[in-house]
Order: C-alpha cells, then sequence, then structure tokens
C-alpha cells in the first residue's frame, strides 16, 4: 500500500474527525499499511445516518466510547456531533452524564447506547427506540453503537488507548463522569 497515499487518508480524516490524536493509525500506516487501509473500511460498515436524529445518533456512538473509556474517541464523537448540528450544551451534558439536562430520546440514546456497550438486553430501551425511528432506526443506532467500540478495542490492543477524563466542546473543556 502506498504510503503517501495512507498519509494524505490520514490527513483527510482529521479534517473530518477533528484535531485527535492518530498515533495508533501512524503506527498501522508505518507497520501494517494493508490494515490501515481495512480499517479505514470501518465507517462504511456504519453506514451514513438516515433515519435517527442527528442528537440520539450521535449520543449513542458517544455511550459507547464512554464506556470503552477512550478519550480520544469520546472526542471524535463530540467532534462530529458538533458538525451535524448537536448542540454543545447538550454534548457537554452528556459528557458530564447529566442526563436530566438533555431531551428524553437523547437521553434514552444514551442510555441504550451504554447498556449494549456493556452487554445487557435492553429490551425496553429497544422497544421504546423501535416506537420512536422504527427498525431502521434501531438498526443505524445498533451500527452506530458497535462501529464506537470498534476503534477502542483496536487502539487498547496496540497499546494506544487513552482514559477519557475531558472532552473539548466548543473549546471549552468539560470533565467526563465515567460510566457506571
Amino acid at each position: 500500500m502506498n504510503r503517501w497515499l495512507l498519509t494524505k487518508l490520514l490527513e483527510w480524516g482529521k479534517t473530518q474527525i477533528g484535531d485527535v490524536n492518530m498515533d495508533y493509525a501512524y503506527h498501522l500506516r508505518d507497520v501494517a499499511p494493508s490494515r490501515l487501509w481495512r480499517f479505514s473500511m470501518i465507517k462504511v460498515v456504519e453506514g451514513n445516518r438516515k433515519f435517527t436524529p442527528a442528537d440520539a445518533y450521535h449520543t449513542a456512538g458517544m455511550a459507547a466510547a464512554m464506556v470503552e473509556d477512550c478519550g480520544p474517541c469520546v472526542q471524535i464523537h463530540v467532534n462530529l456531533a458538533l458538525k451535524d448540528g448537536v448542540g454543545a450544551d447538550v454534548l457537554r451534558a452528556l459528557a458530564a452524564r447529566q442526563l436530566d439536562k438533555v431531551p428524553p430520546h437523547v437521553a434514552l440514546a444514551f442510555r441504550y447506547g451504554e447498556a449494549v456497550s456493556r452487554g445487557e438486553m435492553a429490551d425496553d430501551m429497544r422497544d421504546a427506540i423501535r416506537k420512536l425511528w422504527g427498525e431502521k432506526g434501531l438498526i443505524e443506532l445498533a451500527f452506530v453503537i458497535a462501529t464506537a467500540r470498534f476503534y477502542p478495542g483496536l487502539k487498547r490492543g496496540l497499546g494506544f488507548a487513552h482514559t477519557c477524563e475531558r472532552v473539548v466542546v466548543n473549546d471549552r473543556v468539560t470533565p467526563t463522569a465515567k460510566v457506571a
């Protein structure tokens, strides 16, 4: 795999996800470039958001990353949510796990992301999500949760994981609450 092309791919990626630590990706580029290429396809697996509101979609992924305790991953979810129009106050409340300060459908998506990531069945939440956004909305959230968990696992396996202690939302540092 062409090193120059992979470097350009990583540089483009930073324009999409924000200024986060990507040392693991450069390590893959240098040591296992074909794995980096495959890794870059995970967002293709996730797909685009079509059936759920931006705040719920990004919240579910953010919650999954928080369960995995991956600070840069949570930051990426925050950055993508901001780009997709999710309010900074909502994201700060979620980072602090103040679910009473967000709309009910956002709190539901957050709790669902946490529950699925912890291996819980979450039947009642799943039913509530189906009522709100249908089966396709449920599938969309399941995919964002699953792919959100992929990154921390890979980074932890490679020794590049960083614990989640804070996120930056619109240039304001917000301490994160540990997920129970």
